[in-house]
């Protein structure tokens, strides 16, 4: 008759847990797919125990349950916000799952067990899926990147706050000169900026240590890993943006499933050793690619309304801005003039 109270337990527990996602899911994404496939899932664990109903409320003991109390006095269960709602709630599916799956090899129904088995690892694909619910989005206007050898003698980590100051909403950590050690110390001062600021970053390059610090994404050059190889390492919640410099490059990024584009260098630069691609691979960009993309390479205050009305959204100034005298005054003039 234990051996029913678990089952009891872990059922209603596994149906709780998918209530409360595909709630999230309905109403709070509207998401139909997920919805549905949460619903018929919750719908298929209750009528796979429907012959079983009598001996499993018999076994039920809410009463004299141990864990009542337990739960009562622990705070673990806390939750945040939605996304440690979301994730907390799969766990507690996915656990249910996997005791109703052994639990009923023992009770005489290893038919049940079986499909409860294949519902577990569906459940893994849901939370994949939900996952990208969270994902942020590409913001329009300046995009800030870190350039300390054109700062004037200012760190980096000094040219982030400034331009966090000045409403940069997007930066990238790219430092090509130091140490791995000094770009993780760099790396973690920056996201911690970031993270208190409701500033999206990104990591140059360096996959492994976006993951170690976990980053809002990473973005790759022509050289670097292959989209696909990046996104088995940072999962599909993170964004990857690559770089581009001429229409065969971002449409393959496109179809790679990169979730944005670098489109230069636009014109001549310092920062990159990379011939100048022109207004005309920009232009070519706006009419033929439909992922976000960042304009970049050369643009400074004197030309970048040029850069704007051709229908860059996002566009990214190095050296103008980190090597400017007032970097909070340098951001407010530019977007004077693109807004």
């Amino acid at each position: 008759m234990k051996r029913f109270r678990i089952l009891d337990a872990n059922i209603n527990r596994a149906c709780e847990g998918i209530r409360v996602l595909e709630d999230i899911s309905r109403f709070n994404f509207e998401d139909t797919v997920s919805t549905k496939e949460l619903r018929e899932m919750r719908h298929r664990v209750r009528k796979l125990f429907l012959p079983l109903d009598h001996k499993l409320l018999l076994a039920r003991d809410s009463k004299k349950d141990i864990g009542k109390t337990i739960s009562s006095n622990s705070d673990l269960d806390k939750k945040e916000d939605i996304k440690n709602l979301i994730f907390g709630n799969f766990k507690r599916v996915n656990e249910a799952l996997r005791t109703i799956e052994e639990i009923s090899k023992i009770v005489g129904e290893y038919n049940i067990s079986k499909e409860i088995e294949n519902l577990r690892f569906f459940s893994y694909e849901i939370e994949k899926n939900m996952s990208k619910n969270f994902k942020k989005i590409l913001p329009k206007g300046i995009y800030g990147i870190t350039g300390e050898k054109f700062a004037n003698g200012r760190s980096n980590i000094e040219c982030v706050k400034s331009m966090i100051d000045g409403g940069i909403k997007i930066i990238q950590y790219r430092e090509k000169e130091k140490s791995i050690k000094e770009k993780i110390g760099e790396i973690i001062e920056i996201r911690n900026l970031c993270r208190e600021n409701d500033v999206i970053f990104i990591v140059n390059d360096h996959v492994d240590i976006a993951i170690l610090v976990d980053a809002d994404g990473v973005h790759v050059g022509q050289d670097d890993m292959d989209i696909h190889h990046v996104r088995k390492l940072i999962g599909g919640n993170k964004i990857i943006g690559k770089s581009t410099h001429c229409l065969e490059d971002a449409e393959k990024a496109v179809l790679d499933g990169a979730d944005y584009i670098g489109v230069g260098p636009i014109f001549k630069t310092t920062t990159k050793e990379k011939d100048p691609v022109g207004l005309g691979y920009l232009e070519e960009v706006v009419k033929n690619i439909d992922i976000p993309f960042v304009a970049i390479g050369g643009i400074k205050e004197s030309n970048i309304e040029d850069v704007k009305r051709l229908g860059a959204a996002s566009i990214c100034l190095v050296s103008e801005i980190v090597g400017a005298e007032n970097i909070e005054k340098k951001i407010k003039k530019l977007n004077e003039i693109i807004d």
